[in-house]
């Protein structure tokens, strides 16, 4: 979902950029704090390591949880899409990402909507 579609959903499209950014800034710190709030150390750990690219453990962690990670669809995507990225993204740094969000969160899009919901309504409660 691109942030103006997120936007919408949420109703805040006629805020202020600034305000709007509040309020997606928001969402994301729910969203941080409700995916790593059940997570150990050690995973909270893991999940660092793989977004600040280090390419050992995502080697290590994809071989583990997904050997055949560069047949599926979501990898191929992924490398076509960031062939060409000027800051070197690696493809499977950014797989890895969401293949370990999703095993180790798998009520996350529950969560998500639950929390879009929340925060919606507070924002409609703020207006009236």
């Amino acid at each position: 979902m691109n942030t103006d579609d997120l936007i919408k959903e949420l109703g805040i499209e006629n805020l202020t950029p600034e305000e709007q950014q509040r309020v997606l800034d928001e969402l994301n710190m729910l969203v941080g704090e409700a995916m790593l709030g059940h997570l150990s150390d050690e995973q909270v750990g893991e999940y660092e390591e793989i977004i600040n690219g280090n390419q050992e453990v995502i080697t290590n962690w994809l071989n583990a949880n997904d050997p055949h990670y560069k047949d599926t669809v979501m990898y191929q995507q992924l490398a076509e899409e960031y062939e060409n990225d000027p800051d070197n993204i690696p493809a499977d740094k950014v797989y890895a990402s969401m293949a370990w969000v999703e095993k180790n969160n798998p009520n996350l899009n529950e969560t998500v909507a639950a929390i879009k919901a929340t925060l919606k309504a507070n924002l409609t409660g703020k207006e009236q």
